[in-house]
């Protein structure tokens, strides 16, 4: 039975839950790992917000952790991140008004810097945070409601355009958000009549009309306090201000990254994060099998490493994930993230085309080089299992196309549509493991009649680069997950046509006022049970228009070295490294 739920803060939301065995190959294996979606409870009262965290059973403190990734982040800056590593990275630096936490394998929207999730009286129109006491930045001087207020106020600025829009979209009233106010460069103060912080300790959001998801907003980079006084037009990617429990000692930039202990952060304040570990020392540039075969032989400084978002490489996943001595120290996540490859429908006009490369698609071959079922079940839909509402449709000739592809018949459609030999410009994530799926997409597609031209795109500045509106590139993998797990942080992002822009996620262009319209539709429905089943009817309106091949449903594989304790996954399924200690 699915209960009708109001989203609210005395309500609950929905998250991704996941086994953490080691599941085999077989997909339909009773160990292999099920996203579902399951209740996640807010803090009203700040019973669950208060520090400090809980200990982890057999923690010890001491040491350095040394967390294997292949690429340094592109953006330092909490207005400018999206990503899940990078997130998880920056909540070690950086605190915001709120976080999730778990309590007893729950998962809970907890006050932050703020003393709960945050109160409403007008039924989401109006909230108010207030600041816990003893918050300091790693400068010891004192966070302060100003100092959120400021980031909210910058975040409108085009030049943070690859972050979160979800605050700034709902105080402005519209998308084009900076149009309304310019940030604070251009625009002076933001005003009192958005957010107001009327005392050093409270920050209170205004809106038009009711935001019943403004606590989870607020998880996000949009609330890490920034002093105005030490921003700067430049940004704050090399030099982010730190108020978590660890604080940069030095950046070698694609190289490595040194975190110390903030001495200033007070774990009374803080009910999520631990300080187990002298420092993390980053990393960056290993490749996903030197990370699985340096994790898997544990030895030296690495029994003391970890892996951050991927950890066993596709060909090493049999013999690890059957190897009961490196088994403890695998943990595999279903995820909330769908993936997909965007077509770019701003240069691929002809639907007919876009559906044969649909036919044509290779999903089969294309994820053995990603680990077979270990990277997911194949998917059909646009969102992700874990999303309120979501189940399977039939849509014949998209739902129930052959997943090893049918060449025969998508060469049949393009001739019949007279575009036998149609060019594609095929972009791909330039690591061993990209160009291998690269390369399996290009042969099915060209057994099917297709012109491919392969493009490699470096992988730390793949998002970016996909992410322009003029990137010359026909169809390219793209993953999203929904922010907190409805569908709001979905297709309104994804599939919005009035959202098309340099850093936004709608990678296929895709615009259809129709579509538009309905999300707006939509989004004034306050029942997640209605809602929900409202957003995966336009998952399938959508789908008709085939703007995306649906490729898999995440599943990842994390690991970390021999001498590593306390090893989970947070929310945005990366090691959590808030909780990890060295054993001995």
């Amino acid at each position: 039975m699915k209960p009708k739920i109001i989203l609210g803060v005395s309500a609950v939301a929905m998250l991704v839950v996941a086994g953490c065995s080691a599941g085999g190959q077989n997909t339909s294996s009773a160990d292999a790992p099920k996203a579902e979606v399951s209740k996640v409870s807010v803090d009203k009262d700040g019973s669950q917000s208060k520090g400090p965290a809980s200990e982890i059973p057999g923690a010890r403190k001491g040491g350095i952790i040394t967390p294997l990734w292949r690429q340094d982040q592109t953006h330092y800056d909490p207005a400018q991140i999206q990503t899940s590593p990078d997130q998880t990275i920056s909540e070690l630096l950086e605190r915001r008004l709120t976080m999730y936490k778990n309590v007893d394998g729950k998962t809970v929207l907890v006050g932050d810097l703020a003393t709960n999730a945050g109160e409403t009286t007008d039924g989401g129109k109006t909230w108010k945070f207030t600041l816990k006491d003893g918050i300091k930045y790693a400068d010891g001087s004192p966070i302060v409601a100003a100092d959120v207020k400021y980031a909210v106020a910058r975040s409108f600025s085009t030049k943070y355009s690859r972050g979160f829009p979800y605050i700034q979209t709902w105080l402005a009233g519209t998308e084009e958000f900076s149009k309304f106010y310019p940030g604070p460069y251009e625009g002076g103060e933001l005003s009192n009549d958005k957010v107001e912080a009327p005392d050093a300790k409270t920050v209170i959001f205004k809106f038009t009309e009711p935001r019943t998801d403004l606590p989870f907003a607020a998880a996000l980079g949009t609330t890490v306090p920034v002093p105005q006084a030490k921003d700067t037009k430049e940004g704050l990617d090399q030099n982010p201000i730190t108020s978590g429990p660890y604080k940069i000692a030095s950046h070698e930039v694609d190289k490595s990254l040194t975190l110390v202990k903030n001495d200033q952060w007070d774990p009374n304040t803080d009910s999520i994060r631990h300080q187990y570990v002298d420092g993390f020392t980053f990393q960056f540039g290993p490749q996903i099998a030197e990370v699985t075969d340096r994790l898997t032989a544990s030895a030296g400084d690495d029994k003391n490493s970890t892996s951050l978002y991927a950890a066993v490489a596709p060909e090493r996943l049999d013999q690890v994930m059957n190897d009961p001595k490196v088994k403890p120290q695998i943990l595999d996540q279903a995820t909330a993230g769908s993936e997909v490859y965007s077509i770019n429908t701003s240069r691929i006009t002809d639907l007919n085309v876009r559906k044969a490369l649909l036919v044509a698609f290779p999903k089969e071959q294309a994820r053995k080089t990603k680990g077979g079922p270990y990277a997911g079940d194949f998917s059909t839909t646009l969102g992700s299992p874990v999303n309120a509402g979501w189940k399977k449709y039939d849509l014949p000739g998209i739902t129930d196309v052959n997943p090893m592809g049918d060449p025969v018949k998508a060469k049949q459609m393009l001739t019949d549509a007279g575009k036998l030999g149609q060019s594609i410009s095929l972009g791909y994530n330039q690591t061993p493991a990209g160009e291998k799926e690269g390369l399996a997409i290009a042969d099915g597609l060209e057994k099917a009649g297709f012109k491919v031209e392969k493009i490699p795109m470096q992988a730390k500045t793949f998002n970016d680069s996909r992410d322009n509106v003029n990137n010359n590139l026909d169809l390219y993998w793209s993953s999203w997950a929904a922010d907190w797990p409805t569908g709001v942080t979905v297709y309104p992002e994804v599939y919005d046509g009035r959202k098309i822009g340099d850093g936004r996620p709608n990678n296929s262009h895709f615009n259809d006022p129709a579509v538009n319209a309905e999300i707006d539709r939509i989004l004034k429905i306050t029942d997640i049970t209605e809602q929900g089943a409202e957003f995966m009817k336009l998952d399938q309106k959508i789908m008709e228009q085939v703007p995306a091949i649906p490729y898999i449903y995440t599943r990842r594989q994390l690991m970390t070295g021999a001498n590593i304790g306390g090893g989970s996954v947070d929310s945005h399924t990366v090691m959590n490294l808030n909780n990890l200690f060295i054993k001995s």
